[in-house]
């Protein structure tokens, strides 16, 4: 008896094909991304108020005495932004972010509820992309985040169409005592 030599047959798959299943993937993980990075699109009324917390969110604050956001990063939208007495507050709240794949940018939902202040540590870092920088970032992309100083930033913007400010989320870091430590903006064409 002899052996006959077994063909594997390979499927063709078109270049068509295969960018939108590269598409849809990357869909996929930006949402993924996107939905650890939003909380859960639960929000505490008052992050300082440990019962609010666990409320909204069905997680218990660890009852050493920090505050709910500390050492996490947060999606939000920023209402407004001023500095006193040497340090810069926010008064954010919680928002979701979404990729919309038919304009390969970001939907910004806002959240609901009252604004919350945080205070942002002295040497927290700021990087802007369009709109809240402008255009006028010689030699780089209205999407390439580039760094800023606080005041600057609550400079920037205080100057925004209110209804342009609505619209853009905020990536924000805080620190293990739950200040900001990195805000990032998220770029909006």
């Amino acid at each position: 008896m002899s052996a006959t030599p077994v063909t594997t047959v390979m499927p063709v798959i078109s270049a068509s094909r295969r960018r939108g299943a590269m598409r849809l993937l990357s869909v996929v993980a930006f949402g993924s991304l996107a939905l650890t990075g939003c909380g859960e699109g639960k929000e505490p009324t008052d992050p300082a108020d440990p019962t609010a917390v666990a409320a909204s969110t069905g997680r218990t604050p660890a009852s050493t005495g920090r505050t709910p956001w500390a050492g996490t990063k947060q999606f939000v939208t920023v209402d407004k932004a001023w500095a006193e007495g040497g340090l810069t507050y926010l008064s954010v709240r919680p928002a979701e972010k979404k990729v919309n794949t038919r304009f390969d940018t970001w939907e910004i939902i806002p959240g609901t509820g009252a604004f919350t202040t945080v205070t942002m540590t002295k040497d927290a870092r700021v990087l802007l992309t369009a709109p809240v920088r402008g255009d006028d970032a010689s030699g780089a992309g209205r999407g390439e985040p580039l760094p800023s100083s606080q005041a600057e930033f609550v400079t920037l913007l205080t100057q925004l169409d209110p209804g342009t400010a609505a619209g853009v989320g905020y990536d924000l870091s805080f620190d293990g005592q739950g200040r900001v430590a990195k805000l990032q903006t998220l770029y909006r064409p």
